[in-house]
This record gives C-alpha cells, structure tokens and sequence, in this order.
C-alpha cells in the first residue's frame, strides 16, 4: 500500500469503533445458530472449495459492471433501447452477485484483527457504498432518469476500483486469506524428532524438524503430527485443544483432522500439511505426507 494512505488508514480511529461491535454481532450470529451456524459459515468461507469463496464471487459483479460501463458508452453513441436494456440487466446481475460477495467478505472478515481487520472494513465499508451507488443507478434508470443513472453507474464503477484496490492490498501486502504453510516444506526422509517418552497422549506438543515447527499428538497407541502453524492465520497450533481426533486451532476455532490435515470446519479453507509417523529406536521420526 502507498504509505501516505497506509498511514491515514490507520489513524481512522472510526473503523475500531465500528469494527469491534460489527465483528462481535456477525459472530454471534454463527455461534448462536450452533452446528447449523457452522455448517453455514464454513459454506460461505469456502471450506468445501479448498479456497476462499469471496474472490470467486467478486468476479461476477465487476464483470458485470464493465459490461454495464460498455453498454452505455455504446448505447449513448447509438441511441440503441436494446443496449441500454442490456446495460440495465448486467447492473441488475452485479447487485444480485454483489450481495453474495458482501456476505462471504463480512464472513471472511469476522475473524481478522489488528491492521487486516481495520484494512478490510474500509474494503467492506468501500463495497457497500459501490452496492448503493448502483443500486440508485438502477432505481434511477427504471425510473426515467436515465442520464442520472449512468452518472451514478460510473460513480459506483470507480468505487469498486478503489475498494477492489483495498481488497487486494489486504492479501497481496498484508497476507490474509493466503496459505501460510505455502513455503514450509518438512523432510522428505524419516528424520527424528523426540523421545516417545517425552509425549503426553491427548496434549498436543510443539517440535521443530529440519527448520519446521510441528505439532505431535498422541491418542492412544497412535501419533499424528501436523504442521504447527495454522494455514489459516499463522497461528501455533500446538496452543489447540482437541476434539475426537481432530484439532482445533486456538486463534479462530479453524479444526483439523489430524490423519490428513483436512479441514474439518473453517475459516481455515485449505488442508494443513500432515506427515507421517513412526516410532524407532524410542524416538518418533517423521516425514512429509505424500499424497
């Protein structure tokens, strides 16, 4: 991000104060909704894509409104009804997918915090306006008025553009959303690792193998071992409680099955890398997990 609007970003104190109640209800929402609001959640963040869900539905309103951007600069040239009319249902089907794409972003959004949580609500305040902006434009063209409507169409056009530039700095720059185990890379021999010993069963332990921190686990006579650090949000895994044999990520409630590492329930939307275990000698090795 250009530091003279990284650094008015961060003095809006206004995005915390309205930050902190709008994450506080859009999770209670989920919470309160029990499994269903899970089930609901991990829909809208994708967790059955292998990615987040957001970025595929923003495709489709601003796709849309570049058509609609072209349909009136060639419908005006040529005072054509039928490529206004276009230029109309392609803003219409923007609106449609636009809400779709409000509601996987607030979703994403809910679990952020810090410098990504204030960046993406100025992203998320950004997008509503582009959404009301369109949304007088169509009142405005269905009404008659449709020079005021294209002005308005246009207007919400460069909203979009700088709300999809907010959008992007909060992943390219400041990294949510991105795989954080994406260069981490774990030994591709059986390399040891700890003293079988040393193991509690059913309290996750954190261990580090060739340069990677891992979690080990033990449930009975079995041991499983992950990567440590969340894909999610980078957070320490081993800080987890566990569930059956799954675990779960302390920081966002992201939760693992711990054979393979697929996710279980979100925001977490891609698999944590997982590797395989034996015990030699009273030390447990480990290895990357090959597909």
């Amino acid at each position: 991000m250009f530091r003279p609007l990284q650094k008015l970003v961060e003095e809006q104190e206004w995005l915390d104060a309205l930050g902190d109640p709008l994450q506080k209800y859009i999770t209670s929402l989920f919470s309160n909704a029990g499994e269903n609001g899970k089930q609901i959640k991990d829909l809208l963040n994708g967790t059955w894509l292998g990615h987040p869900l957001h970025p595929v539905i923003t495709d489709v309103p601003i796709g849309a409104w570049t058509c609609t951007l072209v349909l009136d600069l060639i419908g005006s040239r040529r005072d054509d009804d039928t490529l206004e009319t276009a230029a109309d249902i392609t803003l219409a089907t923007g609106l449609a997918a636009a809400a779709g794409a409000a509601a996987t972003g607030f979703t994403d959004w809910s679990d952020t915090y810090g410098k990504e949580r204030k960046l993406g609500l100025l992203h998320g305040v950004t997008m509503t306006a582009t959404f009301a902006t369109y949304l007088l434009a169509l009142l405005a063209r269905l009404g008659g008025a449709r020079r005021a409507g294209v002005l308005l169409s246009n207007t919400g056009y460069l909203l979009a553009a700088a709300g999809a530039y907010l959008g992007g700095d909060e992943v390219y720059d400041i990294g949510y959303g991105v795989n954080h185990t994406a260069f981490t890379h774990g030994p591709g021999e059986y390399t040891p690792v700890l003293p079988e010993g040393e193991l509690a069963e059913g309290k996750p332990a954190k261990a580090d193998v060739s340069g990677v921190s891992i979690v080990l686990v033990k449930i009975g006579s079995d041991i499983y071992a992950l990567d440590d650090t969340c894909v999610h949000a980078g957070c320490s895994l081993a800080g987890g409680s566990l569930e059956g044999r799954s675990i779960i990520c302390p920081c966002h409630g992201s939760q693992y099955d711990l054979w393979d590492g697929a996710v279980i329930h979100g925001p977490a939307t891609m698999p944590e890398p997982a590797y395989d275990v034996r015990v030699r000698n009273g030390m447990i090795e480990v290895k990357q997990a090959t597909a």
